[in-house]
């Protein structure tokens, strides 16, 4: 192709001829042609390359039963810090942040029984008794004996915890192992001089029967993350092959038409310095060239879905958590675009969304946890109530209050992050990781990850029923 364009008198760019290297097509040597330009560089031939945003015909005969409805999104601003970010990143604003986290989630643990509950300033004079503490924990070691040395704290001072490890006590032993740092939980245990010997561990969790929400109107919603726009190894034939299946083209025609709703949970695209020397790996080196190409997919999508949107790490915001949505300098498309994360609901069905950025300090820190399996990541965080529990295991801002709180139990709690689809229930809520359109990187190989691009989970919202579609086949 380079040889076809000096012998028009065409000269390049070195970028250029590096960029037409992996990038060369009939099509698109007639169009550098047609520029009439004697040096053409690579910012001239970005442009040139077919983007996802061409507009699909419509199939006839193709009566998409979603366009009858109005869509019906109701958003909980309550947990989203776009426009409320107040913080300094002062020492106070750290304690406040600390503070909101332990008394919500305390809220959520506070039982009553016939234990007493009791603050550590108070604990001493309960020598000889069995007490129940609620906690934070602020460090976390094995002893020279094997037990478990834990120690902790609440509003009102310190206090040290000894778990010890017995064919005896093998169920608390199995919870203890679970125990990361600064986790919020409720201990029972018996009161020495110098320590509790602890005989329960509770995290917050959800409540354990809770009943199904469904919706009235026949519709579903799509769970897409980490579509990685820009990046080299962005697989957009398999994404216009999923925007042609809402069209009505392809099988499962029925289950398309039902199709009123797209969540997506960040890393919308590859974004730029993310990670040293990503320019090599990327197609579009203007964010704003990898905005416009979400934007012309929105436009090619059926004009009655609604988009959901947040951001992830890849994306154009701070990179610390909680992040605000996406603004309209960037992403100029119809969308509801939100925080990181966000509770809104869908046809009366609540959802929480995350991108999950924190389940790579979630995977190091508990035990049996791998990313081939990031549904059992999200149901610790459920379990906890708390999206992100270890600080400085992935970048924090210490807002006033703790967004990453799960203060209400979501019906479906959507990640992403990992791209790796994984799918369970836990306690009445759906859980969905949604994968990626990315192929596998130079990292991912290095890290032994195994993605599973264009692999998109599809709810049926009124019979509560997920079904994955592959758009590689």
């Amino acid at each position: 192709m380079i040889d076809a364009l000096n012998e028009k008198g065409i000269r390049l760019t070195v970028d250029a001829e590096d960029f037409l290297k992996s990038n060369h097509s009939d099509e698109l040597l007639k169009k550098i042609v047609e520029l009439e330009k004697p040096l053409v560089s690579r910012e001239d031939i970005e442009p040139l390359i077919e983007k996802p945003g061409v507009e699909v015909e419509r199939t006839p005969g193709f009566r998409p039963v979603a366009r009858e409805f109005d869509a019906e999104i109701k958003v909980n601003h309550t947990f989203d810090v776009t426009g409320k970010s107040r913080t300094k990143g002062g020492v106070d604003n750290f304690v406040s942040h600390f503070r909101n986290r332990f008394e919500r989630l305390g809220r959520l643990l506070k039982r009553s029984g016939q234990t007493p509950s009791v603050s550590l300033a108070d604990v001493k004079r309960h020598l000889n008794e069995k007490v129940r503490i609620i906690v934070l924990v602020l460090s976390k070691r094995e002893t020279k004996k094997g037990n478990l040395l834990l120690e902790v704290e609440d509003m009102t001072g310190t206090f040290k915890v000894v778990v010890s490890f017995s064919k005896y006590n093998e169920k608390i032993m199995d919870k203890a192992k679970g125990i990361i740092l600064d986790d919020v939980i409720a201990i029972t245990g018996k009161v020495l001089e110098p320590y509790i010997i602890a005989e329960d561990i509770e995290w917050p969790e959800l409540p354990v029967i809770r009943e199904k929400k469904l919706s009235e109107n026949d519709l579903a919603t799509v769970y897409l993350s980490d579509i990685h726009f820009g990046s080299k190894q962005f697989l957009g034939q398999y994404l216009k092959a999923f925007t042609d299946w809402l069209h009505g083209k392809g099988a499962a025609k029925e289950l398309a038409g039902k199709v009123k709703y797209i969540s997506i949970a960040g890393d919308v695209v590859d974004g730029i310095g993310i990670y040293p020397n990503q320019e090599k790996d990327l197609l579009i080196k203007n964010i704003y060239g990898q905005y416009k190409m979400f934007d012309d997919f929105v436009e090619s999508l059926p004009d009655y879905i609604e988009v959901i949107v947040t951001p992830g790490n890849h994306d154009a915001v701070r990179r610390g958590e909680p992040q605000p949505a996406l603004g309209k300098d960037l992403i100029s498309a119809d969308v509801t675009s939100l925080g990181n994360p966000s509770s809104f609901s869908l046809e009366g069905i609540k959802h929480l969304i995350y991108h999950g950025t924190s389940i790579d300090s979630m995977i190091s820190s508990i035990p049996n946890l791998s990313y081939m399996h990031p549904e059992k990541v999200m149901v610790e965080y459920l379990k906890r109530r708390h999206l992100s529990p270890i600080y400085g295991g992935n970048l924090i801002i210490p807002e006033n209050i703790d967004y990453m709180v799960v203060e209400e139990p979501p019906d479906i709690f959507h990640t992403g992050h990992v791209h790796k689809n994984g799918y369970t229930q836990y306690r009445g809520t759906l859980v969905i990781n949604s994968g990626t359109f990315q192929d596998q990187t130079d990292f991912q190989v290095k890290q032994g990850h195994v993605p599973t691009p264009a692999m998109v989970p599809v709810y049926e919202m009124k019979y509560g029923r997920l079904r994955t579609l592959d758009f590689k086949s």
